[in-house]
């Protein structure tokens, strides 16, 4: 059984369409109808995009967006409305366009869930254009929310669409948006260091870095007893761009490299000890273990 052939059968097209009481004035008003809803959905169209872009923070997108179905609903009931002067059985005919518009539908579902997503993004406080973020799909600046997708701009000058459904519906870390954010930079010292005073000349060296933010003060800690070194962690707050953490994170680091050799303190890194079997050793600096 075929679906079209149910909604309007070309064989019983006469019974469909009541031909016989129709006049040339019918058809006349039946055009002037269609003709007319097309120059009152270009009205209201122009009417409601002008509405729509007084609420400031709705992109230009969901503006045309929003516009153009309105116009299309107008010209669709004027349609139905024509066929109704010509005498068409509305039921069939009303179905047909319900069939074509599921159709529709499912094939424009991924669209669909992209702007449904825009709005949810467009009505949070997840992010705003301008803010730094990280996604599943890719880290930068928010340059624009658009109907299907968050454009982001990367440090690296590339440009990166992510949908908006992957969006709403994964994680998503905001960079900037509390004004500052954390670092840390590991440093390995050797064993037998004296551990205080290492501990001293690493927190003076971020402290006395430019961009490191005096508040919350920087904070050094003793995290691990590894396999060649002493770990020493130095966690201090920056400038949140994510250019302004790399720039942060190797002043910090270069000032501490120059701090601990003025201060003779050795940072660690594996070695090698060779066991010649008679009891003696010869160690090799500066190979790792791998």
């Amino acid at each position: 059984m075929k679906v079209w052939t149910q909604v309007v059968d070309p064989t019983q097209l006469g019974s469909t369409i009541d031909t016989q009481s129709l006049t040339i004035w019918d058809f006349i008003w039946a055009v002037v109808i269609v003709a007319g809803s097309f120059l009152v959905a270009a009205g209201v169209r122009r009417l409601v995009q002008r509405s729509l872009r007084r609420f400031e923070g709705l992109p230009e997108t969901y503006v045309r967006l929003i516009s153009r179905a309105t116009g299309w609903f107008i010209i669709v009931i004027g349609i139905i409305y024509a066929l109704g002067v010509l005498g068409v059985d509305l039921g069939p005919a009303v179905l047909a366009l319900l069939l074509v518009a599921a159709i529709a539908f499912f094939a424009g579902r991924g669209l669909l869930e992209n702007f449904g997503a825009g709005l949810i993004l467009q009505g949070t406080s997840m992010f705003e254009v301008g803010d730094q973020i990280i996604t599943g799909n890719g880290t930068g600046t928010v340059h624009e929310v658009t109907g299907r997708t968050v454009v982001l701009r990367t440090p690296d000058g590339e440009e990166i669409n992510v949908p908006n459904t992957t969006v709403v519906n994964e994680s998503l870390t905001n960079l900037t948006k509390l004004g500052a954010r954390r670092s840390i930079v590991p440093v390995g010292v050797a064993y037998g260091t004296d551990y205080e005073g290492a501990r001293s000349v690493i927190l003076g060296s971020a402290r006395s870095t430019e961009l490191v933010l005096p508040d919350p003060e920087p904070d050094v800690l003793i995290t691990e007893f590894g396999d060649n070194a002493v770990i020493i962690e130095v966690r201090f707050w920056h400038d949140p761009t994510i250019i302004g953490g790399r720039r942060a994170v190797d002043a910090v680091a270069r000032q501490v490299a120059i701090d601990l050799a003025a201060a003779n303190i050795e940072i660690a890194f594996p070695q090698r000890t060779l066991w010649w079997g008679d009891g003696g050793s010869q160690g090799l600096p500066g190979r790792g273990d791998g």
